[in-house]
């Protein structure tokens, strides 16, 4: 019998495709075109050493893809490593931005015409970019990270043109090259990590207040000097991805080949007192000598003003500039995906770890509904048994501040709405249940320890004659219907995965 939607066996995906894109190069990034077409194509944009590809899927055909659109840049120096998807602010049409080592400029492609629009690179960086972000509130912000220790926020609207960058974030942030940057779905935070083993949280400035009077004039761009929140303690090494989980925050640590200590895992943690609905504080930490972590948000001493919640185990992932990819959207269970060195691919899904259930065991529903009634349980301590509308995450995250956490009771509970603040498909299942309520409710999650890591749901092995060796995995997109993954990584080798519209 077919395992029903929402299970384990279906709700990750089966691969699908493995090929080679280009020649041999090594692909760095994969973006899909976030906005909807007449036919519902899902688009996606491969970033290469020289070239960009712009690839539409097609289920059903061999190969899945075809490719719309090739680029191949004739400078022999040239190098690029990371690109996004844009708009032209006036004519609407879609734009692959992109950038890398050299040239130190933003650059953009029109997608229809083909052509690279020489009159749009944005200058300023003193050093290579290494990762590019567009903002939620406005496809005309687009944020680059450098190894010239700051962060830009660029307008490519018409009347910024005599100064594009509209924002620097430097002075008390990195001390060394940047290496990763992404905004909150809110789009009034950005994260930023790098070689320096910190990891950043800034304030971006109202849109209001980056704004000009006066466009014909060369105006400075806004200098924000202090991040919210700096920590160089959350992990060991380079820092390559950092991602916003809702309120949460995914990251992961690279490690120089001669280290041998360094953890090979992504972890998932909270800066305490951050909520990206409140204002910013007014007055950002100062650094101190021999602070490790300052925060403006509010928190207890113990705590240093984050916490560790989760550890997903990901061997062989030692090699610098790897990068696993989240599907985080409304309605959709949230997944976790990451490639390996040794071309094995590994899927956790968040929402199940958050529950600490199986969602196809609906007997909890008539439990819980009995517990309820019942009281709270012999043997559990104080405020666990009526924390039952909060999910895992935020109930550990309590308990561990309050140093109460018990191990036997770490997992239970389960809402319908995560702790990242994604939609449950679980808490449609109806309380009227013919599973027997008194049947005992197995966890299969144990959470209770922030720092042991969590085997995968699921891996997948890429054995392909494409490559007479193992490939890594340098970048994952999921697409926004969330039915396609693609993996990029070594020796042009790209890896599809697609899934059944139902599970999702």
């Amino acid at each position: 019998m077919a395992p029903t939607a929402g299970s384990n066996e279906t709700v990750f995906p089966d691969l699908y495709c493995c090929t080679k894109l280009g020649d041999t190069q090594p692909l760095y990034d994969v973006k899909f075109y976030p906005w909807s077409t007449d036919k519902e194509d899902q688009i996606f944009a491969v970033c290469g050493t020289t070239d960009i590809f712009v690839c539409r899927l097609q289920l059903g055909s061999d190969p899945p893809y075809e490719i719309l659109w090739w680029f191949k840049d004739p400078t022999r120096d040239h190098s690029y490593n990371t690109l996004v998807w844009t708009q032209d602010p006036i004519s609407g049409k879609p734009l692959v931005c992109f950038a890398g080592a050299n040239p130190k400029q933003v650059q953009f492609l029109d997608i229809e015409s083909g052509e690279r629009l020489k009159d749009r690179s944005l200058s300023g960086h003193g050093k290579g970019i290494n990762d590019l972000a567009v903002s939620p509130l406005s496809n005309s912000l687009i944020a680059s990270a450098s190894e010239d220790y700051t962060l830009r926020l660029w307008n490519i609207e018409p009347k910024f043109s005599k100064q594009p960058c509209v924002a620097l974030f430097a002075g008390e942030g990195h001390r060394q090259p940047i290496l990763a940057c992404s905004f909150h779905s809110k789009g009034r935070w950005m994260l930023s990590s790098g070689l320096d083993t910190a990891i950043c949280l800034w304030a971006i400035p109202n849109l209001q207040d980056l704004d000009r009077d006066d466009y014909e004039s060369h105006v400075n761009p806004k200098v924000v000097y202090y991040p919210h929140f700096h920590s160089t303690e959350i992990q060991d090494n380079y820092i390559d991805n950092v991602v916003f989980y809702g309120d949460l925050i995914l990251s992961r640590s690279a490690k120089d080949q001669s280290d041998h200590t360094a953890e090979n895992n992504i972890i998932l943690w909270k800066v305490d007192g951050f909520n990206s609905s409140d204002d910013p504080p007014e007055e950002p930490p100062i650094p101190t000598s021999g602070i490790c972590t300052r925060s403006s948000f509010p928190h207890t001493e113990r705590s240093r003003g984050f916490q560790r919640l989760l550890t997903f185990d990901m061997p062989n992932t030692s090699r610098f500039y790897l990068r696993f990819g989240l599907l985080h959207q409304p309605d959709m269970r949230p997944i976790l995906a990451m490639g390996s060195t040794n071309s094995k691919f590994h899927f956790w899904d968040l929402q199940k770890l958050e529950e600490g259930y199986d969602p196809s065991e609906q007997g909890m529903w008539a439990e819980k509904k009995q517990t309820k009634k019942a009281g709270p349980r012999r043997g559990r301590k104080k405020g666990v048994a009526t924390a039952v509308n909060k999910s895992n995450l935020d109930r550990l995250s309590e308990l561990r501040h309050e140093g109460s956490i018990d191990q036997s009771d770490a997992t239970g509970g389960a809402s319908g709405k995560s702790a990242a603040g994604g939609k449950s498909t679980a808490s449609g299942t109806p309380e009227t249940s013919t599973t027997s309520a008194s049947a005992p409710l197995e966890r299969k999650y144990d959470l209770s320890d922030s720092f042991r890591g969590l085997k995968p749901n699921r891996h997948i092995v890429a054995k392909t004659g494409l490559s007479d060796k193992h490939f890594a995995t340098t970048q994952i997109a999921w697409s926004p219907d969330g039915c396609w993954m693609v993996a990029v990584g070594d020796h042009g080798m790209m890896c599809i995965f697609h899934r059944d519209k139902s599970v999702v």
